[in-house]
């Protein structure tokens, strides 16, 4: 045999060793395990219609990606290099579908997708989607679970060769060698992982992460009685889905008269806040009611005049104050309602002037009341906020 034979036969074994492995590799094999539905006043969102618009979907996705995965029947657990299992209910409002995946060999990894919508179908561009993101975070979990595998794989044994004796057949000398077994992943049931998925999504955001609400707000002036409009508008961090922190920004006027017939009195007052300001959101999803904590600037300019058949007077007011800005409201979500009752402490710039004959005008009174109706203006969703695309 001529010696380029041994390095042709190296190079042949070299070559087939470094193909791509893709090229062997067979689709991944998904099996829909079971799919579980809480809401049982709408048809099209128990658990059975769950069960067949997921099954479609699959065979959809399956069609597009033929080269990645397949579906194999329910009956056949062992076949399966993959679990997916769903389950549907309500999150408020809206309705929350969640997709556990789990591998079926060891190590056992699991995973989940999470959804929300208010539409309470399934329609097939909606399913169609989903099973093309569980095909995906499947085959990124098989190989991941493969790596794991690989890693937990024992190192061979070192050969131990035997010293030649003299007898005709020499005894096999055994190898001394510590292999490490590879430590078992903790046994997690596909029942306990599917059951622990609503709490697990429960804890996910329901608020924006950030919010910016605007709206116009119905002013009261105590004391004068004085009524007037305004506008308000508040960017906020929600740093938790209970928990926010930021600012508010509001103005307005307000206008006030009596007339009878001792006296005749008139006032007209301007108010401009600069504050930050907390809130904290009660419950957890829906309807939720809030309370809030403002504390800041407030910039205010009022005059009044009053006259008697004794005399007139009139009083005008400017100046820069310190004050803190309670609240109480209801979240709807998209809209809230909410009460501001503005107590000024001090001021630290104030000019006043009096002008009076005879008669000495209203003290102009600087706390106010607000009811405002707002709404989003702008909002970021967090990273773990999820929903169907167009279903």
């Amino acid at each position: 045999m001529s010696p380029a034979s041994p390095l042709l036969r190296a190079g042949i074994v070299l070559a087939t060793t470094l193909l791509p492995l893709s090229v062997f590799a067979s689709p991944l094999r998904l099996q829909l395990l079971r799919c579980d539905s809480s809401i049982t006043d709408i048809p099209e969102l128990s658990a059975q219609t769950f069960e067949q618009r997921t099954t479609y979907g699959l065979a959809q996705a399956v069609q597009l990606e033929k080269d990645k995965a397949q579906v194999v029947s329910a009956g056949d657990l062992d076949g399966a290099d993959l679990l997916v299992m769903g389950k549907m209910g309500r999150s408020g409002t809206k309705f929350r579908l969640v997709y556990v995946l789990q591998t079926n060999h060891e190590p056992k990894l699991h995973t989940q997708l999470t959804y929300e919508f208010s539409t309470p179908r399934l329609g097939d561009r909606g399913v169609t989607v989903m099973a093309q993101d569980i095909i995906t975070s499947a085959v990124k979990l098989e190989e991941a679970r493969k790596t794991q595998a690989a890693m937990l794989q024992p190192a061979p044994a070192p050969v131990v060769a035997s010293a030649p004796t003299p007898t005709p057949s020499p005894a096999p000398v055994a190898s001394t060698s510590t292999r490490r077994s590879p430590i078992p992943a903790p046994e997690t049931s596909s029942e306990s992982l599917l059951d622990s998925a609503p709490e697990e999504t429960s804890r996910m955001r329901q608020q924006p992460l950030i919010v910016v609400h605007t709206g116009l707000a119905g002013l009261w002036g105590n004391g004068t009685k004085n009524f007037g409009l305004g506008a308000v508008i508040e960017p906020k961090w929600n740093i938790t889905d209970s928990i926010a922190a930021g600012f508010r920004f509001d103005g307005g006027f307000t206008f006030g008269s009596s007339i009878s017939q001792e006296q005749v009195s008139a006032s007209l007052g301007a108010s401009v806040a600069t504050l930050t300001k907390g809130e904290y959101l009660f419950g957890d999803s829906g309807v939720r009611p809030f309370v809030g904590l403002g504390a800041g600037m407030y910039i205010l300019m009022g005059q009044s005049a009053k006259a008697t058949q004794d005399g007139a007077g009139a009083t005008q007011e400017a100046g820069r104050y310190f004050g803190v800005a309670p609240q109480v409201g209801i979240d709807f979500g998209p809209v809230r309602l909410a009460a501001t009752y503005n107590h000024i402490l001090g001021g630290d710039f104030v000019v006043r002037q009096d002008v009076s004959v005879g008669v000495e005008a209203d003290r102009i009174q600087r706390n106010y009341f607000q009811l405002e109706l707002s709404g989003r203006l702008f909002k970021v969703n967090g990273p773990r906020n999820r929903s169907i695309p167009r279903i």
